[in-house]
């Protein structure tokens, strides 16, 4: 009985790592009437906001997730119809960060710099926010690119998106 047991909590273990390992990533859209975000392929009624490729990863960052969320955003940029100005990441699921996901984050900013496009970050706990301000990302972001919520963070994206429409047409 015993051996059963230790079998079965480690086949339970092995579930979690591996399901943690593969995280789902919402590519979030606003829900119409609301303000609220959900994702756009669960939901096709869900408005995609031009220029701002918007995401939510549904689990914490961590070493054996980073790899695949990074090729996640690459495939999207590729694919994705009109070349995003931005991209928004939803931290909600993240509690902290460790070695690996600082590293993917600092590489994914560098990518999408070397593109023209911002990182922007939101829903960031103190924690993250700490470990972001500790290793020197949150100024290569640039603070004014880390939000407390995603509504916060469109409405950002949106602004600047008007205050650089009024400069072009000048």
């Amino acid at each position: 009985m015993l051996a059963g047991l230790l079998i079965a909590g480690g086949l339970a273990l092995l579930i979690v790592v591996y399901r943690a390992g593969r995280p789902c990533i919402a590519v979030l859209g606003k829900v119409p009437g609301k303000q609220a975000y959900g994702d756009i392929e669960q939901y096709p009624e869900n408005e995609a906001i031009p220029g701002l490729l918007l995401l939510r990863p549904d689990v914490q960052f961590f070493f054996a997730n980073t790899t695949q969320f990074r090729n996640r955003v690459r495939d999207l940029l590729r694919t994705t119809d009109h070349s995003p100005r931005s991209v928004l990441i939803d931290l909600q699921a993240t509690a902290r960060l460790d070695i690996d996901s600082l590293e993917m984050l600092t590489d994914l900013q560098t990518e999408l710099k070397a593109k023209d496009i911002e990182l922007l970050l939101a829903s960031v706990r103190t924690p993250v926010r700490d470990m972001l301000q500790h290793s020197g990302l949150a100024d290569t972001i640039g603070k004014q690119h880390i939000y407390l919520s995603v509504e916060e963070g469109v409405r950002a994206f949106q602004e600047s998106s008007r205050q650089e429409s009024k400069r072009e047409e000048i």
